[in-house]
Parts: structure tokens; C-alpha cells; sequence
């Protein structure tokens, strides 16, 4: 009997192995290919602000790479599945895990929204998840002192704990509507995206209603989301649909923008709500954070 069984075991153990791990969460998921970004993926995982933000990453996975372009900011190539964080921040696992925090929460954002590109009300509310992720590791004014590399990231840090979350989110919509390709600015505003779709409501002829597409194809190659050859090629196939086809592709267009739209504005209040919630339950980390960054955003 027991010679019956043993090679039974043999089947039924590595089964029910893969039985077990099939209902185990798919934490396997791999996102980097960099120890050092594992690190700070390790970083986030280990604050509570973070563990959401992981089960998402691990849901709707995205690579994380260094950029090996300047700019220390993070860049997006989403429609390659890829975020690039700044190599000057990969001996400091704190730091990198802020700057992937950040770049993450965007990802989120847009992923849940079904925006076709990144708009400024993003790096608001990533500026402000990436804040509340310093306090949460303890990050000590004598932490940015010895990174050469740190002077933004403190300064938008201190911003966050000094003045509030609107100054914090105001210093992150500046930069974002400023000029600075190595980081894929300018943004657009939802306000922008919204008055360019009523645009196109309003459209009723046929000629502006191809130019204002086009318009906005062109915009998408100009930051890297879309070939030139496909903005072309969808021109092309939006004026060769017969005029009836036109008309209800133009509704079906607005009313799926203007839905992608209200739900990203959803999330922009539900986030600040969220902010809100969390400086009340945290006031006295903050108060003790002011204390520790006394001298923030002083003149040198």
C-alpha cells in the first residue's frame, strides 16, 4: 500500500502546490528589472499610504526603468507599458521611492480615469501622495542635506508641511504648465481638455469638426503618445466615413470624453477629500515634521 502511495504523492503534492498558489495574490508580478527600484517598491509597500497603490501596480502592471535622459523628474511611455525615474536617485532608496510614488499614483490615476494623457490635476495629487509618503518613512531634514539632488523634492516636502495642500498642489501645477520638454511639459489642464470637447460639440460642420480631431492627434505626437503616421491615418479614415457616420461618431465621441472626463474630476475631489482626511489624523506628525524642517524654504 505505502509503495501504492508514494508515487501518488509524487502527482498529488506538486498539484496541490499549484492549486494553493493560484489562490495566493499575484505578488510575482514583476515591474523592474533595476534591485535598486525593487528596493523602493519595497519602500512603498512598507507605509500604509502605499499598500493600495502596490495592488494596484500588481493589477494593472507597468515597467519601472531609469530614464537615461536629464531631468529629475519622472517620464511616462505609457502606451509602451514603461515610467523612467531619475538615475541621480538610485543610491537613495528613500528618495527613489518618492519619486516612484509619485509617478505611480499618476499612473493610477490614469489607468482608473481612462485618460488618453497626463493632465495637471495628476501631478497635483501626486505631489501630494508623494508628501504624505515622506512622512509616513520619517524622512529627516538631514536626509535631503547629504543628496545634492534632493532641493526640489525638499522644497515641494516643505511647501506640503509648512502651508497645506492647496500651496503644495498650486507649486505642482506651476511647474507642470511650464515649459520643460525634458520632463513632458507643458500639461494640459482638465479645463483645457474640456473647453477643446465642447469645441467639437459645437462643430457642426464637417471641415472643423476634422480640423479640431487632427488638432488634437497632432498634440499627442508632439508629446510622443501617438505616431504621426496613425494622427494621418485617422484623419484620413474620419473623412472617409459618409456624413451620417460622421455625425454619430461625433456624439458617441463626446459623450465617452465628456464620461472619461467627469470621472477623472470624481477622483481629483475623492483624492483631496482623501488628503484632507489624512493631514486631520497626521496633524501631529506634521507638527512634529514643521519642527524637524524649521528652517524650509528659508533664503541660503
Amino acid at each position: 500500500m505505502k509503495t501504492f502511495l508514494r508515487p501518488l504523492a509524487f502527482i498529488l503534492y506538486p498539484l496541490a502546490f499549484l492549486l494553493a498558489a493560484a489562490c495566493l495574490p499575484k505578488t510575482y508580478v514583476k515591474l523592474t528589472s533595476e534591485p535598486s527600484i525593487e528596493r523602493a517598491l519595497d519602500v512603498l509597500n512598507s507605509a500604509p499610504e502605499g499598500k493600495s497603490l502596490m495592488h494596484f501596480l500588481y493589477k494593472r502592471p507597468v515597467r519601472f526603468e531609469y530614464s537615461n535622459r536629464p531631468g529629475l523628474c519622472h517620464k511616462f511611455s505609457l502606451k509602451t507599458g514603461e515610467i523612467f525615474l531619475p538615475l541621480e536617485f538610485k543610491n537613495s532608496d528613500a528618495f527613489l521611492a518618492l519619486a516612484l510614488a509619485r509617478a505611480a499614483y499618476i499612473y493610477r490615476l490614469y489607468g482608473l480615469s481612462g485618460m488618453e494623457e497626463i493632465v495637471s490635476e495628476e501631478e497635483e495629487l501626486g505631489a501630494l501622495f508623494q508628501a504624505r509618503l515622506g512622512l509616513a518613512i520619517n524622512l529627516a531634514d538631514n536626509d535631503f542635506e547629504q543628496n545634492k539632488y534632493a532641493k526640489q523634492l525638499r522644497s515641494e516636502f516643505c511647501t506640503y508641511i509648512m502651508e497645506g495642500s492647496v500651496s503644495a498642489a498650486l507649486l505642482a501645477r506651476t511647474a507642470a504648465l511650464s515649459s520643460d520638454p525634458q520632463c513632458q511639459h507643458p500639461l494640459e489642464t482638465l479645463q483645457t481638455q474640456r473647453a477643446w470637447l465642447e469645441k467639437t460639440k459645437e462643430a457642426i460642420d464637417g471641415e472643423n469638426f476634422f480640423a479640431l480631431m487632427y488638432e488634437r492627434d497632432m498634440q499627442l505626437v508632439k508629446k510622443g503618445l501617438i505616431p504621426i503616421t496613425r494622427a494621418m491615418k485617422n484623419d484620413a479614415n474620419l473623412r472617409a466615413l459618409p456624413r451620417y457616420e460622421i455625425y454619430r461618431y461625433q456624439r458617441t465621441f463626446y459623450d465617452k470624453q465628456s464620461g472619461i472626463f467627469t470621472k477623472l474630476e470624481k477622483l481629483y475631489r475623492n483624492a483631496l477629500k482623501e488628503d484632507a482626511a489624512w493631514r486631520a489624523s497626521f496633524q501631529t506628525d506634521i507638527n512634529k515634521a514643521r519642527e524637524e524642517f524649521s528652517a524650509c524654504n528659508l533664503p541660503e
